[in-house]
């Protein structure tokens, strides 16, 4: 956890103990507890017939790697206008969410906790394919025969979007 050393609202020395349960910073000044919060991303699952849309990674973390397409939810966005976006800057391509399907935490050692929420995307033309600024690569990959991802919680995502799969067609 990294330290807060100072209180947001009234600049005095923070300190750190169990509050509700929980090991906390807080102003024993003001009384101003400071929640931790996770970074919330959208992640997508965009496909093509039996194929998934993956993005090989340009930065840090996991750069070089394999990875579903999306980044962080910037403010005032929803999951969905950020998967839009990330779709657009990673991809080149347009798409509309469909439909949230899961999520997953996890802590990053560069972001800290981040929470990934799962979006299912339609993509109509897949013509304009070509990696963004912070894509190396992107392309398609049988669904059930893709690279090693570069993050756990992207193969949970999967793993979600592959047993939805299994329950439609019961």
């Amino acid at each position: 956890m990294k330290k807060l050393i100072y209180c947001s609202q009234c600049s005095k020395k923070n300190s750190f103990s169990q509050i509700d349960g929980e090991i906390r910073y807080h102003c024993s000044h003001c009384n101003t507890i400071h929640y931790q919060n996770p970074k919330p991303t959208a992640t997508l699952i965009c496909m093509k017939n039996d194929e998934i849309l993956l993005v090989k990674r340009a930065f840090e973390p996991a750069k070089g790697e394999w990875s579903l397409p999306g980044g962080f939810i910037e403010l005032g966005e929803t999951p969905e206008d950020a998967a839009k976006r990330e779709l657009k800057e990673e991809t080149n391509l347009e798409g509309e969410a469909i439909k949230l399907i899961g999520s997953c935490s996890h802590f990053n050692s560069i972001f800290g906790d981040v929470l990934l929420l799962g979006l299912t995307m339609k993509i109509e033309k897949w013509d304009n394919l070509i990696p963004g600024d912070d894509a190396q690569d992107a392309k398609l990959f049988k669904l059930n025969d893709s690279p090693e991802m570069a993050f756990e919680c992207h193969n949970k995502i999967l793993s979600i979007y592959k047993k939805s799969l299994t329950k439609l067609s019961l």
